[in-house]
């Protein structure tokens, strides 16, 4: 069997095995009891921004109207050497709940370390500045923090408003991931707390640091620092919230690099404490699963890239042999059919394609569900499948490229998350 063939079915069967493993771990946890909201915790809700004047308004006032006893919030806005009028904006909300400051721009990682210094809450929300959380969301996060070893609870993100084809393309990804953070909670194997709205016990910080103000993916680096020394990673997948996603291709990519840099760079840093069967699940069957499928999924879209070429100029030269000359447009149909469609759906292996594009309904139907949203998702979806594929590739391509070249990549442009 050739390299090729083996390569394709190495991915298939990997793929196949993880979604077993992904669909079983879901209908396990469906059986956790559920638990009952409560509001019995202060909290104080860190939000930095750069450059947010148009967004910092509308995330505050989704803020003030959320369900929680006032005498238990803080809101402290950190304003991180912003060149427009963020901090103007912010400051009208100033009050003795809301508590805006500005500093020297430092990056994200900083902002929050300054802010959890003032800090009095004993649960630390990090928000980001264009984030638009539910009424009821953050009480929904807090409730799951029903045992002492929970040091972080994610919530379910979705993508504010999307009207161009990559806010569509996000705005599908993000609902696959409220499914997958939930059965990943189901065997504490969650390996990322989004930025834009988590929960974290502040005992936590005291004990063991703040955020790490040398990475560019600070979200990342702090869930697998909790992992790392054993304690739990919760999911409140009922604690909606809605985020701007970049609405143009350049923007997009700016956040997906330094999202996947930062992904190889902590993993490479936390290799020896992550992975293993110490770890369970997550050391043994998540992680070298998102290593591992990285890697084959780029090799096999590359590498079939060049075969389908390849083949079309073969049957490019066949046709020129005879000059193009076909009986009819029926002969010609027929041709096609023969030579493209069917070598495509007889290979063994792009019957996953079909069973995966299954299972990703499946995802999204739960995550409508959790997330109570009606709208029809079904354009968005197809745009999804048909373009994802080529998008993920060419980000993670760039994105070993920055890393082989040692290029730096920060926080401070306008990306989405």
């Amino acid at each position: 069997m050739e390299s090729y063939s083996l390569l394709v079915y190495a991915l298939a069967y990997m793929g196949l095995f993880l979604l077993s493993f992904l669909l079983v771990s879901f209908f396990q946890t469906r059986k956790i009891k559920i638990i009952e909201e409560k509001s019995d915790k202060t909290v104080t809700i860190l939000i930095p921004a750069y450059n947010e004047e148009r967004d910092i308004a509308r995330t505050l006032k989704s803020v003030l109207n959320i369900d929680y006893p006032k005498d238990k919030l803080e809101i402290i806005v950190i304003d991180d050497g912003s060149k427009d009028k963020t901090y103007e904006i912010a400051r009208k909300f100033a009050s003795d709940r809301v508590k805006v400051f500005t500093k020297k721009n430092g990056g994200k990682a900083a902002a929050l370390n300054f802010a959890l210094k003032k800090a009095k809450g004993e649960i630390i929300v990090s928000m980001d500045a264009d984030t638009i959380i539910e009424k009821h969301a953050l009480k929904r996060l807090i409730t799951r923090f029903y045992d002492d070893n929970v040091m972080a609870v994610t919530s379910a993100m979705g993508i504010y408003k999307p009207k161009t084809i990559w806010q569509r393309i996000q705005h599908i990804e993000y609902y696959l991931s409220v499914f997958m953070r939930k059965t990943f909670a189901g065997i504490n194997a969650i390996y990322i707390t989004s930025g834009a709205f988590s929960a974290y016990r502040k005992k936590f910080f005291d004990r063991h640091g703040g955020y790490d103000e040398h990475n560019i993916t600070e979200d990342l680096e702090i869930a697998l620092r909790i992992q790392s020394h054993d304690y739990v990673i919760e999911n409140a997948s009922t604690a909606s919230f809605y985020t701007v996603g970049p609405a143009t291709f350049s923007q997009l990519m700016f956040q997906r690099r330094r999202w996947y840099t930062g992904l190889v760079k902590n993993l490479w840093n936390y290799r020896r404490k992550l992975f293993g069967f110490k770890k369970g699940a997550l050391g043994t069957i998540i992680l070298p699963s998102v290593i591992i499928g990285v890697v084959f999924s780029v090799a096999l879209f590359v590498y079939s890239s060049f075969r389908i070429l390849n083949q079309i100029t073969l049957e490019l030269d066949a046709l020129n042999a005879v000059n193009f000359q076909f009986i009819g447009f029926r002969e010609l149909n027929s041709y096609i059919f023969t030579q493209f469609l069917y070598a495509f759906f007889s290979h063994p292996a792009y019957l996953f394609l079909v069973f995966f594009i299954f299972v990703t309904g499946f995802y999204l139907a739960f995550s409508r569900r959790e997330m109570q949203f009606r709208e029809s998702l079904k354009v968005n979806f197809i745009i999804f499948i048909l373009l994802y594929s080529f998008l993920f590739t060419f980000w993670w391509l760039v994105s070993f490229a920055y890393i082989v070249l040692n290029r730096g990549v920060s926080w401070g442009k306008k990306d989405g998350k």
